[in-house]
């Protein structure tokens, strides 16, 4: 099937409901070759009242979907809204705002080679849910600041956003309610506090 086909396929599943969505991403799946990997993540949009659906590339033969019915990522820094995302100007007034948890969820080694925020704290990705269920004495104990309530601001980082965004998430999915990625994450940063060479 030609690369005009698919994106045909793919940009109609944008003009369609959840039901038609379903039939569609698996008409797609039976007909795409190696070359959709080459396409982005994309956006669709069912027909009205189905809200946000999100088509992703999953391998070279087919694609993963969420359903109108399923949870999106409303932190993937390709969808975020603008309310969810910390700024620069956020991080560099964080020693002001000692309420607001930062961390870092980036590999202990990632830290070792490019240095950290100041005020963050380190949580690697894939412990992020383990330990924000730490019980508060452990999670004091252990990071040596108050383990954040359910209001309590945090703003999760990373390298590029992009881990940022699904620590975000799985902290909502916990129960967080006040959480924000910094998008633009170490190499925001580190650009705009000279610390790149």
């Amino acid at each position: 099937m030609n690369t005009g086909r698919i994106w045909f396929l793919v940009q109609r599943l944008e003009q369609v409901g959840a039901r038609t969505l379903r039939q569609n991403v698996t008409k797609v799946n039976n007909k795409c070759s190696a070359k959709v990997n080459q396409f982005s993540t994309i956006a669709c949009f069912g027909g009205q009242g189905f809200g946000k659906t999100q088509i992703t590339p999953a391998s070279a033969t087919g694609f993963r979907y969420c359903t109108a019915n399923s949870t999106v990522n409303k932190f993937d820094k390709n969808f975020i809204d603008p309310s969810l995302v910390a700024t620069y100007d956020d991080i560099i007034n964080l020693p002001e705002n000692p309420g607001t948890l930062l961390i870092d969820v980036r590999e202990p080694e990632e830290l070792i080679a490019t240095g950290v925020i100041p005020t963050s704290i380190n949580i690697p990705l894939k412990a992020v849910s383990a330990e924000l269920k730490l019980s508060p004495t452990a999670f004091q104990a252990k990071y040596g600041r108050k383990k954040p309530a359910a209001n309590d601001p945090i703003i999760f980082t990373c390298r590029l956003g992009v881990r940022a965004g699904e620590a975000a998430f799985e902290a909502e999915q916990l129960g967080f309610k006040n959480v924000k990625n910094y998008v633009g994450s170490w190499t925001e940063y580190a650009e705009n506090s000279s610390l790149l060479q």
